[in-house]
């Protein structure tokens, strides 16, 4: 991809992350200095994405880089209580990993390398809540679509929790199907419904999907894992139970990540909308950096 990336890391933020996502590193020792990286990497995402929440809360004569981060966190817990409680966690024991006699086991350590994670969804969370960049207003569902399921489910439950639309409704059910966790598609849809979030017709269409998702995505997205750049077309298939819907998918659902497939749509995703939505961009890169699925090309 020739475009620059919109990520505004130096290079010591870079090395932080690196060390953070380094499974090599299993020693005692290894475990400290992983906490204390993630530690490190935190504060990055705070001047990363929060510095504009912190910046309206300074004195006239407070200087941001010289405040201490317990008064950062201070003032991010006025925008955000979750994510101060986040940051607190990691900072408290990725603090022990910077102590000579301090100790870290492999499961503080697991704990704010999960909670690091969520920092990240709970920043998109409050992306799509604010009014400015309300989920489904804006042209980047389809790049949305490339983060893994349980991103995509944790952040559009979490949106959900504070704003029931019916494009998080969709969205949500959708990744649920996929995900095979069909009793809280029967939930959401049905509490959706009984809340008039959606309507009768918009329930049926949905139910729709779904069974024609069960019946052929799973043979859809293995007709098109050969997919390349040079490919015209891609493979549709109808589901017999529901012959007025074409199923089209790739095989980037759960578990695998189709590389041509992605970079190609993004190239093109991202001519279109550069300069659009950089915070979203930042966040999007953020997660797809520690993204686990098996990559093909």
């Amino acid at each position: 991809m020739d475009e620059p990336i919109l990520m505004p890391i130096n290079k010591k933020f870079l090395a932080h992350f690196e060390a953070l996502m380094d499974d090599k590193q299993k020693t005692i020792i290894g475990v400290k200095i992983r906490a204390n990286q993630v530690r490190q990497y935190t504060e990055g995402l705070i001047d990363l994405f929060l510095k504009d929440k912190i910046m309206p809360n300074l004195k006239q004569n407070e200087d941001y880089d010289k405040i201490s981060s317990s008064k950062k966190i201070k003032y991010i817990e006025k925008y955000n209580k979750n994510i101060a409680t986040t940051i607190r966690r990691i900072f408290e024991i990725g603090g022990k990993g910077s102590h000579f006699k301090g100790h870290v086991s492999e499961k503080e350590l697991n704990e704010i390398i999960k909670l690091s994670t969520h920092f990240i969804e709970d920043i998109f969370v409050e992306y799509f809540l604010s009014p400015s960049h309300k989920f489904g207003t804006e042209e980047i569902l389809t790049i949305f679509s490339m983060l893994p399921l349980r991103h995509r489910i944790y952040i559009l439950e979490n949106v959900y929790a504070k704003d029931k639309n019916l494009d998080v409704v969709k969205k949500l059910s959708l990744a649920y199907i996929k995900n095979g966790e069909d009793e809280k598609f029967n939930s959401l849809i049905t509490e959706a419904l009984e809340e008039k979030i959606i309507n009768s017709v918009e329930y049926a269409e949905l139910c729709k999907k779904c069974l024609a998702l069960k019946e052929k995505l799973p043979e859809v997205q293995m007709l098109n894992s050969k997919y390349s750049s040079d490919t015209k077309h891609v493979i549709g298939k109808i589901a017999p139970s529901v012959p007025d819907l074409l199923v089209i998918g790739f095989p980037s659902s759960r578990d695998v990540f189709d590389m041509l497939k992605a970079a190609d749509l993004f190239k093109r995703w991202f001519k279109e909308n550069e300069g659009k939505y950089p915070e979203f961009v930042n966040l999007f890169y953020c997660l797809m950096a520690r993204d686990d699925r098996e990559y093909t090309s």
